[in-house]
């Protein structure tokens, strides 16, 4: 076993101290005192308090082990890449600055970093998204957008056309500062910087926002039109969640469920944005970009690693 999945298991199996205290929440614990089997009880709350406490720690010093070998893991591997980082609402500046840490660890660069505001994703704001990506579009003339009853591919086609470049046409050139006047202009987006290119390489980071309500589920149908759009403007894509991500209408099931990404250059990982985590969001990226994408992370319960993680441990 590689000295990654030794350290990358520990940080999917802090759900399980999670399950354990909830375990304890209707466990001994709430047994009464009074009972004549008390001391045997007692014993029994103790012992689950010091798996709890012991799950804890490791886990912490797991984490630590993980962040000290993740540079020497990420050597190399976006060498000259410059990469667009695109978080979508719910996602922490912490997040994203470690995502950046991790791609400058790799030895790639970030372009920008795109942040989505939450209105993209409402669908109830749909009209006023629409009307946003037709305005952008009108000096657009080299971008070729779906109808304009396509809404959310439309406007993902005008977020990838300021911010995505495929090959060497990544130059910040007039069309993208146009565009991106009227995205910032609008409060759709927010930016890092301004930018002098744009990143070939995309890296989204989403919610692990799911379930069957109707506003989650639309919100990450959108998003999944947007990692169409990014797709097919530029070189790869990875979609980075938290756990939940790949569960019943998170994002990864929703990406899963379009047969058209079977055809693109975008892996998916839903094992966050911690060391081992951003671990797993290089390599995918890398694999995505040469022209085997996968899914990452805990997929149908199991761990799946990256191609090349463990030759690069040993």
């Amino acid at each position: 076993m590689s000295t990654l999945r030794r350290h990358l298991l520990p940080i999917f199996a802090a759900l399980i101290t999670l399950a354990v205290g909830i375990a304890l929440g209707a466990g001994p614990l709430q047994q009464a005192e009074g009972s004549h089997d008390s001391g045997s009880l007692k014993a029994a709350n103790q012992k689950l308090r010091d798996q709890i406490a012991a799950s804890r720690d490791a886990h912490i010093f797991d984490g630590a082990w993980s962040g000290a070998l993740a540079p020497r893991l990420l050597r190399d591997r976006l060498t000259g890449a410059q990469v667009t980082i695109v978080a979508l609402p719910g996602i922490s500046t912490t997040s994203v600055d470690d995502t950046v840490q991790a791609i400058q660890d790799a030895h790639g660069s970030t372009a920008l970093v795109v942040t989505v505001d939450a209105d993209v994703l409402d669908s109830a704001k749909k009209t006023y998204v629409g009307s946003v990506a037709d305005s952008s579009l009108a000096g657009a003339s080299d971008l070729v957008a779906p109808p304009a009853d396509d809404v959310y591919p439309r406007f993902g086609a005008v977020l990838a056309r300021a911010y995505v470049g495929m090959g060497d046409n990544t130059r910040y050139d007039s069309t993208a500062v146009k565009i991106d006047s009227e995205l910032q202009g609008a409060k759709l987006v927010e930016l890092d910087k301004d930018p002098l290119r744009r990143g070939s390489l995309v890296v989204v980071l989403a919610s692990g926002a799911h379930g069957a309500d109707e506003v989650t589920v639309a919100a990450n149908l959108i998003a999944s039109e947007l990692v169409a759009a990014f797709a097919r403007a530029g070189d790869a894509v990875i979609v980075t969640t938290p756990p939940t991500g790949r569960d019943t209408g998170g994002v990864l099931a929703a990406i899963a469920d379009n047969g058209d990404f079977a055809r693109m250059r975008v892996s998916t990982a839903n094992a966050g944005t911690s060391p081992a985590g951003l671990v797993t969001t290089v390599y995918g990226l890398a694999t995505a970009l040469a022209g085997r994408p996968g899914d990452y992370g805990v997929v149908d319960g199991k761990p799946v690693l990256p191609p090349g993680v463990g030759v690069a441990a040993d």
